[in-house]
């Protein structure tokens, strides 16, 4: 499973470059701007381009967008399948399993992601709502002090609730695909008491994954910036970190599944 999530992946990454690769050809070809970009961001040679290929840039972006967008509702899709595999105790993984499993579950876990999607905003809109309610003008304010200030006290409670919200989105998922319901609000109820019964345990197994997955991207982002990719053989080299840094991602998530689903169903047989 883990070589048929890594194509996909790859798959709409190159859907994403190859456009714009075919319009950085056309557009700069191989000039002396095309190995400046090599060493860095450049702020000058990036306004030079839209100013001067603009139109032709926003078409390649609203292109990626849709990329983005089709890749969002493809990776909604092989959750089922995901799931499917690793509810089998002997993760028996066949491709006929993996993509019926995406199919029958498409629709709900869809219509779950919409439900939490909202969830997120809505939390999102009543801390962005206390802070302003503190009275705090970005623009007239003399220093940038106070809202640091008033920052570092709700960003780490809206990320406490932001990472319980994630966590009932998981366990409804996994309610989803084992007790097979089509009304996907039972499992949001019974993924809610799940959390809170057990809280301990579920909020320190999704910490120590978070940790796991802040250990990957640390060591990617240590290894590909120890170099300038200037020259043929580091760019090969910048572009095997980044694969095993794609694989590392996955594994991190089918670590976070895989243990949830152990936790579920032992708290489950236990009970």
């Amino acid at each position: 499973m883990w070589g048929l999530l890594y194509l996909l992946n790859f798959v709409f990454a190159l859907l994403s470059a190859v456009p714009f690769s075919g319009f950085l050809s056309k557009s700069v070809g191989h000039t002396l701007e095309n190995s400046n970009m090599l060493n860095g961001f450049d702020y000058t040679f990036i306004s030079d381009l839209m100013r001067e290929y603009g139109s032709g840039l926003s078409v390649i972006m609203s292109l990626s967008q849709g990329i983005i967008v089709l890749f969002f509702i493809f990776s909604i899709f092989w959750m089922g399948g995901i799931l499917s595999i690793l509810k089998l105790e002997d993760n028996d993984y066949s491709f006929r399993k993996f993509w019926q499993g995406s199919a029958i579950y498409f629709w709900r876990l869809i219509r779950l992601t919409f439900y939490f999607t909202f969830f997120q905003a809505l939390l999102l809109g009543v801390f962005a709502f206390i802070f302003i309610q503190q009275g705090i003008n970005p623009l007239e304010v003399e220093s940038e002090v106070t809202i640091i200030n008033s920052l570092m006290f709700l960003v780490p409670i809206y990320l406490l609730f932001a990472t319980i919200i994630f966590m009932i989105q998981d366990y409804a998922k996994i309610h989803i695909v084992h007790q097979k319901k089509k009304v996907i609000f039972q499992s949001i109820k019974k993924a809610f008491s799940f959390v809170i019964k057990n809280f301990r345990k579920c909020f320190g197994l999704y910490l120590l994954n978070l940790l796991t997955f802040a250990v990957f991207f640390g060591t990617y982002w240590l290894l590909s910036n120890s170099f300038n990719s200037n020259s043929t053989p580091t760019i090969f080299l910048l572009f095997f970190i980044g694969q095993a840094f794609i694989f590392s991602r996955i594994a991190v998530k089918l670590l976070n599944l895989g243990s949830a689903i152990e936790l579920f169903r032992s708290e489950s047989k236990s009970n």
